[in-house]
């Protein structure tokens, strides 16, 4: 037996050894990569989330500050809830037109809008999303989402116009 005939036989039988170590070591990185892009498209959602419930915010102080003063409670409350019915945080199975999505978010957003007392300076109005029960993404058990709030709130204050 020549010399190159032995290293022939020596490297297959180490090819033949490493044989489904890429499968195993793409099983390792594949749930690696998923659970970080999880965690980013997570965070993305609930980001989005809180920017919209900012957004219906500082659109019930500004509807506040230009309806006649005092402002009307109801009337600034239809006005976060329209805002907050334009964007996408509310579920698909309710997404079906504008009347299903203000009745999903009347029973799952809280809004609390300015007092309506006469010669009042300021209006805050309070947004709150549970977010616990209505994630866009579900949960998955290898990720710990302790750090996903369960309610995402937002406040925005205006000055008033003196009457």
């Amino acid at each position: 037996m020549s010399a190159t005939s032995i290293r022939l036989r020596t490297r297959t039988t180490a090819l033949g050894l490493q044989r489904g170590v890429a499968a195993i070591e793409f099983a390792f990185v594949f749930v690696f990569l998923f659970l970080v892009m999880y965690g980013l498209v997570t965070f993305g959602a609930i980001f989005y989330t809180q920017q919209a419930v900012s957004r219906a915010a500082e659109d019930g102080a500004r509807a506040a500050m230009l309806l006649p003063q005092p402002p009307d409670q109801e009337s600034v409350r239809q006005v976060v809830f329209d805002s907050l019915a334009r964007s996408l945080v509310v579920p698909i199975s309710f997404n079906a037109d504008m009347a299903s999505r203000k009745t999903w978010l009347s029973t799952n957003v809280t809004v609390t809008p300015c007092s309506a007392t006469p010669g009042a300076t300021s209006c805050v109005v309070t947004v709150t999303y549970l977010y616990k029960n209505n994630r866009i993404l579900p949960s998955v058990s290898l990720l710990d989402t302790s750090w996903v709030p369960d309610n995402l709130r937002s406040s925005a204050t205006a000055a008033l116009r003196p009457s």
